[in-house]
């Protein structure tokens, strides 16, 4: 437990003095909704696919400055959310100092049950924490959850079942025995980033959904053949098509 319950003190630096430290002015504003990837080539695909506008100034989270774009027909701003859950918090964090209501998270995840299929996309209806950054912000959870409605317009909308996943720090501690366990609790396939987007934005007052695709199967037994990488160029294009959308239906 890091988030302690007699800690009333104030945040040693906070996203909003990020913004405007003492080395660095920022004049930027935002939509109220943002497409946040947490994978690569999504930002490409919508540069070249729609009339997106680089904003004047980079997007000035903490930990790595990155460009930021808007769309400003669907009144939507999208960037590279960066990896891992304390990237994610910074970026969440420094969205809704910026104005940002609305998150759609984008990216992709490992997946260990045999209802699912390569590419296929879902919308996590529940992430169990396995990361660190959550535990900053409640003095105790398991699970963290999508916004209501965004989550009932994405899978209505698009169509897309809904599981549970788990997010996780330790890339290389997803043992057989803990996929399973995993599994047992109804969790489909793991990520390192959602159950922050969703205890984050919980915690600041924002409303969030994530689309995930699955871009490998993870072998269930020892003795199965090893995991592929299976995630193409034309199956990341289709996601952000998606969460454009979705993004689409929130302008409306």
């Amino acid at each position: 437990m890091w988030c302690l319950p007699n800690d009333n003190s104030k945040a040693v630096i906070t996203a909003a003095e990020q913004i405007h430290s003492a080395h660095r002015e920022c004049y930027l504003h935002l939509p109220k909704t943002a497409i946040v990837f947490f994978m690569s080539k999504g930002t490409d695909y919508l540069l070249e696919h729609y009339n997106a506008v680089e904003m004047d100034e980079p997007f000035p989270r903490f930990l790595n400055r990155c460009p930021i774009w808007e769309i400003k027909s669907l009144q939507v701003c999208f960037l590279d959310g960066g990896r891992g859950a304390p990237q994610a918090a910074d970026t969440i964090e420094t969205l809704s100092a910026l104005g940002v209501k609305n998150i759609i998270a984008v990216g992709m995840f490992g997946a260990f049950d045999e209802r699912i299929h390569i590419a296929e996309i879902i919308t996590p209806q529940k992430t169990f924490v396995e990361e660190g950054t959550s535990l900053h912000y409640y003095e105790s959870i398991d699970a963290s959850f999508p916004n209501h409605n965004l989550f009932n317009i994405a899978t209505s909308l698009l169509n897309i079942n809904a599981y549970p996943i788990v997010s996780t720090d330790a890339v290389y501690r997803q043992t057989f025995f803990k996929e399973q366990l995993w599994r047992k609790n109804g969790a489909v396939g793991v990520d390192m980033e959602t159950s922050a987007v969703f205890s984050v934005s919980h915690y600041l007052g924002l409303r969030a959904t994530a689309l995930l695709m699955a871009s490998d199967i993870h072998p269930i037994r020892p003795d199965a053949p090893k995991w592929e990488w299976h995630m193409t160029t034309e199956m990341r294009c289709h996601l952000a098509e998606q969460a454009i959308t979705l993004a689409r239906q929130l302008f409306q």
